[in-house]
């Protein structure tokens, strides 16, 4: 993981979050790292894929919402 400021997975957006997960499992998958780090990446991948679960989940009540008005 980049010695960076990391934004928190709750304050990202959708595509931002997809788009660190896809990061993160690129290079866990190209073992450029060693354990420890690998470790903090698949922390920080699973707190990025419940973000996207949280916001999927939203997006899905909101589809329902709509479709229950229109139906009415």
């Amino acid at each position: 993981m980049s010695k960076k400021t990391l934004k928190k997975p709750a304050d990202m957006t959708f595509e931002e979050a997809v788009g660190e997960l896809d990061e993160i499992v690129q290079r866990i998958d190209a073992g450029e790292a060693n354990l420890e780090t690998m470790m903090e990446e698949h922390t920080r991948g699973q707190l990025l894929v419940a973000r996207c679960k949280t916001l999927l989940e939203s997006a899905e009540k909101q589809i329902e919402k709509m479709d229950a008005k229109d139906l009415s």
